[in-house]
């Protein structure tokens, strides 16, 4: 259903823009995961209970993908996203134990953007980036390294959505025939990203919630001429 509701967004403002051009970008994310409760052993297990209390520190991943922009206004554009996005968290203990543990989430994430166009008269533009955004889990793995050995595994806890705001700035550059982008851009979650498993004993009735967060900086390209 998403994907067809995304097709006809797509199709009904392309009808009516001003023009309609594609584009690819990648770039490196840094993200996280909050939980509300600050303990994540309700969700992964006796395995986190006492690493998460050493040093909490962001995961770095790739993100990759293309998107369609559709203009329509001079101030305003749509644009729909499609990317590969790594997320996750990790635990260190390394000072006492020398043990980390990290985990890692691929998602396929879909941001519907909209664009503001800042009015700076400048040789380059500038725009504010808004809007939702929702992912689909493609896999969760953990690993955890100990002195001389290293543990991996799947991590059935990880809900299979997530979605939320994303918010940031983009600067645009006339080259060629198109134009080079560079994003900052923040994903703000809003979904409950991690549950407790059915096969947990349970360690807590009310575990709370574990949200996603994520600052993104990438650069691409759009193309002038529409596919």
């Amino acid at each position: 259903m998403l994907k067809y509701g995304l097709c006809f967004i797509v199709f009904f403002l392309s009808s009516f823009s001003l023009y309609s051009q594609p584009g690819i970008k990648g770039g490196l994310a840094v993200s996280a995961l909050q939980a509300s409760g600050e303990d994540y052993t309700p969700f992964l297990g006796y395995e986190v209970s006492w690493v998460q209390y050493g040093t909490s520190n962001p995961v770095f991943g790739i993100q990759l993908g293309a998107f369609y922009t559709i203009g329509i206004s001079d101030e305003f554009i749509f644009q729909p996203e499609l990317y590969f996005a790594h997320r996750g968290y990790q635990f260190d203990q390394t000072p006492l134990y020398d043990i980390n543990y990290s985990l890692g989430i691929n998602y396929i994430e879909i941001p519907l953007l909209v664009e503001y166009y800042l009015p700076l008269g400048w040789g380059f533009h500038s725009a504010f980036i808004a809007g939702p955004y929702s992912s689909i889990k493609l896999s969760s793995d953990k690993k955890i390294k100990l002195p001389g050995e290293d543990i991996h595994g799947e991590v059935s806890s990880v809900n299979n959505f997530d979605y939320g705001i994303i918010f940031g700035i983009t600067t645009e550059f006339s080259v060629w025939s198109g134009e080079i982008i560079l994003d900052l851009r923040f994903n703000w979650g809003l979904a409950n990203v991690l549950s407790q498993p059915d096969d947990f004993i349970s360690i807590s009735n009310d575990p709370g919630t574990v949200k996603t967060r994520a600052v993104t900086l990438m650069t691409g390209y759009r193309f002038n001429q529409a596919w």
